[in-house]
């Protein structure tokens, strides 16, 4: 285990400052949380730095079930530092699952459950002519998991991950996939296309890691690790694992990374050419149904739902008032939107809604800025039946339980587990909102929940355990089945229908797709939805 340089110290002690200063930024966050993953002398260091500041207490406890927003005691905090520095080996894997979740918007329970369970974070999008060493036949749409490493002996593979970053590889080559927003090249040929919506996405090799800032590049690794980095389009950070600083490179721009340090590319133009050679790929094309409702088309009451291969009839959506004097549609200049006053609320049916099957949710969602925390539940929600995880509701809201996260940052509440994101809603603006439910290969395995907003990935998670008898509340009262395959918007569901719980906000252009839309198709549905929505006011 290969201790810390002086430089190396000085550089993390910079980025520790910054998350006690609340000032670290993306970047910053993407360096430190590869630091984090490779080094255990990293690990060590951050623990004792950090737990030196109170600030560590309200940065981990935004992640933890205690209430985090009261201040603790000098005398706590301080007995809480020593405590840490007597199980500082526990503490430091404690406190790393706790930056992680942070990073990724992740509950601490839910990312504690990752290591139980394989989290995918990738999908294979398009091939041409592959063999792979390890996996074999590996099809087009196969979800990636985290740590999973792909050897592939010949051919182009392209690999979306979740933050919507693409990898073509091509063979031989080897990657191993560490999380939604990075890789590791061990050897082999890449091209990265990186979106604005996962800017931060970072690939590493032996000899440096390329922190992207929406770009295009490409990478070439050698066995022995050095590495060849070509910039496309755009940008890119590059940090050589020696003691040289990092660089920034811009398009056209090259550079040779190797155990001795940095080097510019003689002759790099062929390399240049050949990378910006684009090659034919078989795409995945899987086929999708979906049904949207857009506000647009209101007959009295009710709002009729458009869709695409489905039969329509009966997803009519049926609106439903706690006063006769309300009115859920309301027209506006740019179009027409649901408005939930925190009375009314609205419902459709939806065949096999409450089935453990794959699906994507998604909507434009206006939050007041003074929203109170009694107008959290819920936007969308509806009853979910799974071998695993029995018959509870999901709930897609804002988060008001500040024990558990900050207040108004997206939630979505499933199988007794949530994920949290990190982007306030409670602003008075329009966001996109779409979450994306990835059952297990089997019937045991969780489901599993990407939150997009505005189209960047937000928060991930995975449920709690199940009920010890399925069909029973706590009381053993069989539960009422008036709410299967039930959409309900603006209201919390409980056993036998809504709650007196309901969501204060407007909501515009929902979608349900019968499957985990990817990145790029949501940050589309957000492009041409735009439109229904209501300029900010």
């Amino acid at each position: 285990m290969k201790d810390l340089t002086d430089k190396e110290i000085l550089a993390l002690d910079t980025l520790c400052n910054a998350i006690v200063d609340g000032t670290i930024n993306n970047k910053q966050k993407v360096h430190l949380s590869h630091w984090l993953i490779t080094s255990e002398p990293a690990r060590r260091h951050y623990i004792r730095v950090t737990g030196l500041s109170a600030s560590l207490y309200s940065y981990a406890g935004e992640m933890q079930a205690e209430a985090p927003d009261a201040k603790m005691p000098e005398s706590k905090i301080i007995y809480g530092v020593f405590r840490l520095a007597g199980l500082l080996a526990a503490a430091a894997t404690i406190i790393f699952v706790f930056w992680i979740a942070k990073l990724d918007n992740k509950a601490p329970e839910l990312t504690l459950a990752v290591t139980r369970h394989e989290e995918t974070v990738a999908q294979l999008t398009a091939s041409k002519e592959c063999q792979w060493s390890r996996a074999g036949s590996m099809p087009l749409g196969s979800r990636l998991h985290q740590g999973q490493p792909l050897d592939l002996s010949r051919g182009f593979a392209e690999i979306t991950f979740d933050s919507g970053a693409k990898v073509v590889l091509e063979g031989p080559a080897s990657i191993k996939l560490n999380s939604a927003w990075g890789a590791s090249l061990r050897s082999g040929t890449l091209k990265a296309h990186v979106p604005h919506e996962a800017i931060g996405f970072s690939i590493s090799s032996p000899t440096v890691n390329v922190v992207d800032l929406g770009t295009e590049f490409a990478m070439i690794t050698d066995p022995s690790g050095t590495t060849d980095l070509l910039v496309l389009t755009g940008a890119v950070e590059a940090s050589p694992k020696t003691d040289q600083q990092s660089l920034l490179l811009k398009k056209d721009e090259a550079r040779r990374f190797d155990s001795s340090g940095i080097t510019k590319i003689e002759g790099s133009d062929p390399k240049f050419t050949r990378s910006t050679q684009s090659v034919p790929l078989d795409n995945f094309k899987p086929q999708t149904d979906y049904v949207h409702w857009s506000f647009e088309k209101v007959n009295g009451r009710e709002n009729s739902a458009e869709g695409l291969e489905m039969p329509l009839a009966r997803f009519d959506t049926h609106v439903k008032a706690a006063s006769n004097e309300a009115d859920p549609i309301s027209a506006h200049a740019g179009g027409q939107v649901m408005v939930f006053d925190g009375q009314t609320f609205a419902k459709a049916f939806y065949g096999g809604l409450s089935g453990n099957l794959p699906r994507t949710v998604a909507f434009w969602v206006n939050v007041p800025a003074r929203a109170q925390l009694s107008d959290a539940y819920a936007m969308v929600a509806w009853r979910a039946e799974s071998h695993k995880l029995r018959s509870r509701p999901v709930h897609i809201c804002w988060n008001r339980n500040p024990s558990e996260g900050t207040i108004g940052v997206i939630r979505t509440d499933y199988g007794g587990g949530f994920a949290l994101g990190s982007t306030p809603l409670l602003d008075g603006r329009w966001h996109h909102i779409a979450v994306a439910f990835i059952p297990g290969e089997n019937a045991d395995e969780p489901v599993q929940v990407k939150q997009y907003v505005d189209g960047q990935l937000e928060g991930e998670g995975y449920p709690s355990q199940p009920r010890e008898r399925r069909g029973l509340n706590a009381t053993g009262i069989d539960e009422a089945t008036a709410v299967d395959d039930t959409l309900w918007l603006g209201c919390r569901l409980g056993l036998n229908g809504p709650k007196k719980n309901r969501f204060r906000g407007e909501i515009n252009g929902l979608f349900i797709a019968n499957r985990a839309l990817a990145p790029s198709e949501i940050v589309r549905l957000m492009k041409e939805s735009q439109p229904l929505v209501l300029p900010v006011q």
